[in-house]
């Protein structure tokens, strides 16, 4: 399930329509949620509205009731993503994912679990696989680019899912290393910084006879090296 979710209307938004009492809604909303803040908003309106009531001030009661319906549609979204048991709202869209990371807090890549990646980001198995495959190998990701160009993780679902995510415990070198230069050095200079001559061969031969790697996972299934062979190159 993904944003379609969020266009649920619970029926306590609906009962913040109601004169006087309305405000209550958003309290239960609260109640139900245990976030203090909106209990503290419904009660304290609910008793204002009640006493204006009492006092016979009409216009204020009805005055009342279209705030207490905005602060109920202005909750509700929120409402939802904390309601929701794992993985029934996923990020398909920014929005969604901002929503979600601002309820829930955001997921740390370097971090998660596998099942992190595919029930609260949503990610396919196969990409999810990717990154856990580079992970073990001990690299770690410190950026959104990074598990397109190393992971091959589609542009769409990263854009998707930016807001959620967090590249934490990661060292920045001084001078980073790209791992696109295993699809630019020839043999000879990949020998020179270190990597073993069989290893460098099947790696240019593979890119000579099949094109360019896309992602650093895809050198690894399509030459059937470990990363942990060339990591020092990355």
């Amino acid at each position: 399930m993904s944003s379609a979710a969020l266009k649920r209307i619970p029926d306590w938004v609906w009962w913040s329509l109601c004169p006087v009492f309305g405000a209550l809604a958003i309290a239960y909303a609260g109640y139900k949620t245990k976030t203090d803040r909106w209990m503290q908003i419904g009660g304290g309106m609910g008793a204002v509205v009640f006493l204006a009531s009492w006092a016979g001030w009409s216009g204020l009661v009805f005055l009342a009731i279209p705030i207490q319906f905005g602060l109920a549609m202005n909750i509700k979204n929120p409402y939802l993503v904390k309601i929701a048991p794992r993985g029934a709202i996923l990020p398909s869209d920014r929005q969604t994912a901002q929503l979600i990371a601002e309820v829930r807090g955001k997921v740390d890549i370097n971090k998660c679990t596998k099942d992190d990646l595919v029930h609260i980001l949503g990610l396919p198995i196969a990409y999810s696989n990717n990154i856990e495959a580079i992970k073990a190998e001990g690299y770690m990701f410190t950026h959104i680019e990074e598990l397109t160009s190393l992971a091959d993780v589609p542009e769409k679902y990263c854009q998707a899912i930016e807001p959620m995510v967090v590249f934490n415990y990661y060292e920045k070198d001084d001078d980073p290393i790209d791992w696109q230069r295993l699809n630019i050095l020839p043999r000879s200079e990949l020998i020179e910084l270190g990597l073993d001559p069989d290893s460098a061969t099947v790696i240019c031969n593979e890119r000579q006879l099949h094109g360019a790697y896309r992602s650093l996972v895809e050198v690894k299934r399509r030459t059937g090296l470990p990363i942990a062979l060339y990591k020092h190159l990355i």
